[in-house]
């Protein structure tokens, strides 16, 4: 796409990146700013932003994710009690001190417990300092989902050699996107091994941290985990831009039906999924075009993907009130489906195939739009 910004593919070294990471970063310096005179936290923060090495404490979310629940709590709720967040403030200047005695490298800092996954830069670990990790990031999770992280079923080198695998295929598939998820995203923390499905989560106040499940029974586990990658750290990417700036201008009143969830959800989530969708299904498809994937599981799954990519895209071209900013995501979301229908025909997947992706997306719509009415689509 002439003028890419690369809002949604990504591409090495990007600059785009680098911009909303410093931009970030300010943002992170301010919020502790304002934090200094709270309770205990002054001496100890006034210390933080005076030492050496600093920056990359704070971008570090084991530590981000804290300044940013504490800010929320402390200076946006403004509580009148406050040992509902004694925890984690605790945990913050535990972890502020360890490095003032330490230094950045102190195996104590929860930052600096980890393996690193062979070939890249990212962490996998079951230490993690953030408080939003335990919160519900979708509907299906808590049937499974454990209430602290662990390797589970498999060994931790077990999910090491996986997510080699994983990140050894995208780099096959596309050096670009490889080299910028290498540049966002520093940990992996495991949360589930299970049959049949594969969870999982990220949050606007964690940049940088991936919560991820382990599926036992799959023919292609890497392939499940690249799927769950590629989504979860364009979620990444997107959060970091919207601390920034709104994504859609709509009434938050308004629901709206989106062809991934089973509920009724705002044009801001259906814009989220939308973004992380089409390069999900983008990869995918350039896995099925190399001969990487000849299961037809996994066939059929690209074809439903791809109308409910269009289904979101859809919904939001018809009824989203973007800023300006967020159109040129969006015109660069329109691209990348281009791309997917160009694999499309080169795939070429049977009629039998197509026919039965569509009927279950109907059946969705029909069961979404019985429960919810009243949604807008």
């Amino acid at each position: 796409m002439k003028d890419s910004k690369y809002y949604v593919l990504w591409k090495k070294d990007s600059s785009l990146l680098k911009e909303y990471l410093e931009k970030y970063y300010l943002l992170l310096l301010d919020k502790l700013e304002k934090l200094k005179d709270k309770t205990e936290l002054k001496q100890s923060i006034n210390s933080l932003l005076k030492s050496e090495d600093k920056k990359d404490f704070i971008m570090n979310a084991d530590n981000s994710s804290l300044i940013n629940y504490l800010y929320f709590e402390l200076i946006e709720l403004k509580p009148q009690f406050l040992w509902n967040i004694k925890e984690k403030q605790d945990l913050f200047l535990n972890q502020i001190n360890i490095f003032l005695k330490e230094w950045i490298k102190s195996s104590n800092l929860i930052m600096n417990k980890w393996t690193e996954i062979p070939w890249t830069k990212i962490k996998l670990t079951n230490f993690d300092n953030s408080p939003y990790n335990k919160q519900e990031a979708h509907p299906d999770h808590f049937k499974q989902w454990a209430v602290s992280w662990n390797w589970w079923e498999k060994t931790e080198k077990e999910w090491l050699e996986v997510y080699k695998k994983s990140f050894d295929l995208l780099k096959d598939l596309d050096e670009w996107i490889y080299d910028e998820l290498n540049q966002i995203i520093t940990k992996i923390v495991p949360l589930w091994t299970a049959r049949g499905t594969h969870n999982s989560a990220s949050y606007k106040e964690v940049i940088g941290h991936l919560y991820m499940w382990y599926t036992l029974d799959a023919g292609m586990p890497e392939l499940n985990n690249l799927e769950a990658i590629i989504h979860e750290s364009s979620h990444n990417k997107l959060n970091l831009l919207f601390q920034f700036d709104s994504i859609v201008l709509n009434s938050k009143e308004e629901k709206y039906y989106s062809a991934i969830r089973p509920d009724a959800r705002h044009l801001h989530w259906v814009f989220l999924w939308v973004h992380a969708f089409a390069p999900t299904i983008y990869i995918l498809s350039e896995a099925i075009k190399s001969w990487y994937i000849k299961d037809n599981n996994w066939l059929e799954k690209f074809v439903l993907y791809t109308i409910k990519t269009k289904f979101l895209y859809k919904v939001i071209a018809k009824h989203a009130n973007l800023s300006e900013m967020w159109q040129e995501i969006f015109d660069e979301v329109k691209y990348v489906i281009s791309l997917i229908d160009e694999n499309f025909k080169q795939i070429n997947p049977s009629k039998e195939i197509i026919q039965k992706a569509k009927e279950r997306q109907i059946q969705h719509f029909n069961e979404v739009n019985r429960n919810y009415p009243y949604l807008e689509y």
